[in-house]
């Protein structure tokens, strides 16, 4: 049968390949391997293991991958260091990829010398009641400070990344109080996150050290770098004077951003890279850190590369759910969900996609009456004078408190968009058909979501804050950082937000760094009814598996699971 290209681009590419990179030999097979490569790449995988069977139902390879390694081989693609494919084993790659993440440990691995100047046997003069409370491998990265200029810390959520992150800034600011240091992190909300998690863990500390780490700004990458329509301003000519920086979340960081802040930064600066490698990647584009998690250069780093595994989250099924999908895959994951029946944190269900589940729709129709009720109880406790501001800051009342502590309870995360199981589906079920079209018309009490990095607001892209108030009044209740890096409240005019969008429910990518007390998963397993984005099964099984992991992650205590029934398929 003739093959066909899953895009125009694809089809565009194999004839560029053609012109400029002549095939010794040419097999139609081909087609399959630029359709998998460049799949691969808009889900920012660099690798693609050639034992696993491509999952796009849509296209038949026959005689996967032994007659496409064949032809690869055949075609002289892979022959020379000026070749446009890269092929090791059973993985393939496109050589420009490889060779920019292969640059790019260069760059880390330049830097990856111990301090000349530090003693091994400093004096160690930070909280000693809270390093009681850190277990081996903390400590192992906490003691790494005064050693080593750079540091890997991986692990997944809950494993303490956080408490280990506030006692390496401690442990430095020891070492000489002095230290200009930064935290950032690959998005708005990530940023936000590290520095609202770091100032909860300060609370009971002293002055000056107290103070030291309450004014440690926390900004995305990009402006860090000061980024703008012609690139990064920050480079090798206009350095960043930073002594220390951590880069949080590092599994979303892509290769274009990394290399533009190691360019940035002084070779003095040491650099702490944390993150869980088995997150979602970036969105079309490649990432490094789970290049840097593989054993392979994970040696280069010897005693610098620390992995926390003791989790002190997601405890009971949820846990062996993360483990099983983490150690033993898709399938394994699948298999032993199918058995948590009367699980306390842990629950699959079977429902049809010709409507949303019962289940969900229960829980939404009283997350919906909760929050329109704790907005009705915080309008008595805004001034009026505050609604004629188009933006400013209200006090933190009790009731304004609990109602944006609220919003964080509950995360319902659809794997797309678009479907019958999409996060449309449930915006339309809660605010109508012609939502998108009718913003104006949300009811008070929905919850809203940023969908751009608006600094001059202290709004980060994928931040969500709820409606408060109606008519002329209509407010968005937000929780930001202000220039000061304080945690602050805002009621902003809905006109000053570039875009936004409803919040009851949001895609698995808008929720990385996001976590819940309660997440509900609506997982579709069939191709039939897709529209748009493709379904899960039309992905790579290591993209699948990120997906589950990352979703069933951002659960604190309970986890609900909904998968379709056999008659859907």
């Amino acid at each position: 049968m003739k093959k066909k290209f899953s895009t125009d681009l694809n089809k565009s590419l194999l004839a560029t390949l053609i012109r400029y990179f002549p095939p010794i030999e040419f097999d139609e097979t081909l087609i399959d391997i630029v359709n998998v490569l460049m799949d691969g790449l808009t889900r920012g995988d660099v690798y693609i293991d050639m034992k696993e069977t491509p999952q796009n139902r849509d296209f038949i390879y026959e005689g996967w991958p032994s007659r496409h390694m064949k032809a690869l081989i055949k075609s002289g693609w892979t022959q020379g260091d000026k070749s446009p494919i890269v092929l090791n084993g059973d993985l393939v790659s496109w050589r420009r990829t490889h060779n920019e993440i292969a640059e790019t440990i260069n760059k880390i691995l330049v830097r990856n010398k111990p301090f000349v100047n530090l003693s091994k046997e400093i004096p160690v003069r930070i909280d000693a009641k809270n390093q009681e409370s850190l277990n081996i491998q903390q400590l192992e990265a906490v003691n790494l400070v005064n050693r080593q200029r750079i540091i890997l810390l991986s692990g997944g959520p809950g494993t303490g990344k956080t408490s280990t992150i506030l006692q390496m800034l401690m442990q430095a600011i020891s070492r000489d109080p002095n230290l200009n240091i930064a935290m950032a992190a690959p998005t708005g909300k990530a940023a936000k996150k590290l520095k609202d998690t770091v100032q909860a863990g300060i609370e009971n500390l002293q002055d000056p050290l107290k103070n030291k780490l309450a004014t440690i700004p926390s900004k995305t990458l990009h402006r860090w770098l000061e980024a703008g329509p012609n690139g990064f301003r920050r480079n090798s000519k206009r350095l960043l004077k930073l002594d220390l920086i951590i880069i949080d979340e590092m599994s979303m960081v892509d290769l274009a951003t990394i290399n533009g802040l190691l360019d940035a930064l002084t070779k003095s600066c040491q650099i702490i890279l944390v993150g869980d490698p088995n997150q979602l990647l970036p969105i079309g584009s490649s990432g490094i850190w789970q290049t840097l998690q593989e054993k392979e250069t994970k040696t280069n780093f010897q005693e610098n590369s620390i992995k926390l595994t003791k989790s002190y989250r997601n405890k009971g099924d949820i846990a062996l759910l993360r483990n099983t999908l983490e150690v033993a895959g898709v399938d394994a994951f699948w298999n032993l969900l199918s058995t948590k029946t009367e699980s306390p944190n842990a629950l699959h269900y079977l429902s049809s996609l010709k409507s949303i589940p019962e289940p969900v729709v229960k829980t939404l129709l009283t997350y919906k009456k909760k929050l329109k009720n704790l907005t009705e109880n915080c309008i008595n406790h805004i001034p009026k004078e505050s609604w004629q501001s188009s933006m400013i800051e209200v006090s933190q009342s009790v009731e304004i408190t609990k109602l944006l502590k609220f919003t964080e309870s509950l995360l319902i995360l659809c794997p797309q968009r678009y479907g019958p199981w999409g996060v449309n589906k449930i915006h339309e079920f809660l605010l109508g058909k012609r939502f998108e079209k009718e913003v104006t018309r949300w009811s008070e009490g929905t919850p809203v979501m940023a969908k751009s990095n608006q600094p001059e607001l202290g709004l980060a892209n994928g931040d969500v804050g709820i409606i408060i108030g109606q008519g002329e009044k209509r407010r968005f209740l937000f929780n930001v950082f202000s220039e000061e890096q304080r945690l602050v409240t805002r009621l902003i005019n809905p006109s000053r937000l570039n875009m936004y969008d409803a919040a009851y429910a949001m895609t698995i990518h808008k929720a990385q760094g996001s976590e819940a007390d309660q997440v509900l998963l609506l997982w579709p397993r069939t191709s039939k009814v897709s529209e748009g984005s493709p379904p899960p099964q039309h992905c790579s099984a290591d993209y699948e598996k990120r997906m589950l992991y990352t979703a069933i992650t951002r659960a604190k205590k309970q986890l609900h699971v909904f998968t379709n029934k056999e008659e859907d398929f």
